[in-house]
């Protein structure tokens, strides 16, 4: 009895020890030597598979690529977006009402020269394009500034924020999208 019990306090005794070695080793073996580098792992090259360099499109018959169709077709869709979104055009009222967006606009040389504290004159200020849609509501959304020319680009940023804080009158017909240049004047 002696011997039995002896061979099965060995038995475990060698399970102990084989189990302790493969907790520490990890699988495999990798736990200690990620550890050791600090590296996470680097992947070892792998022959290459699936797809032969030879056979283009996964086997699909080889045919003639024009890079040119693509940018056509992709010109063509844009061409079509924007013409979609411009199909409304500004009425007389509209005009007007958009006249008085000039003076807030016109102001922000003004505003950008006294945050800087400068005459108007040291802040360039030629003329500046703006994009932006006139919602049914009258608020406005989407106001971009296309174009800065000789124009410093804080007044552009003022004048972004200008039009996007702006309210026009509520309107009976659908959303405007309007492109106006505002001109600044020499001081």
């Amino acid at each position: 009895m002696m011997k039995r019990g002896g061979l099965w306090s060995v038995g475990i005794a060698v399970l102990a020890m084989i189990s302790a070695t493969a907790w520490a080793d990890g699988l495999a073996g990798l736990d200690a030597t990620l550890r050791a580098t600090g590296r996470v792992g680097t992947p070892a090259p792998q022959a290459a598979g699936g797809l032969p360099a030879t056979t283009p499109d996964a086997g699909a018959p080889e045919r003639a690529r024009d890079p040119r169709q693509a940018l056509v077709r992709i010109e063509d869709a844009a061409a079509a977006q924007a013409a979609a979104a411009t199909t409304t055009t500004p009425t007389a009222a509209d005009e007007e009402e958009l006249q008085r967006t000039d003076g807030a606009v016109v102001a922000c040389r003004v505003e950008v020269a006294r945050r800087r504290r400068v005459p108007p004159a040291k802040v360039a200020a030629g003329s500046v394009v703006v994009r932006f849609t006139i919602e049914k509501s009258g608020r406005v959304r989407e106001a971009e500034a296309l174009s800065a020319l000789d124009t410093d680009l804080e007044v552009a940023a003022c004048a972004k924020r200008v039009l996007s804080q702006w309210t026009f009158a509520k309107r009976a017909r659908d959303a405007l999208v309007v492109e106006r240049t505002y001109r600044f004047t020499r001081s």
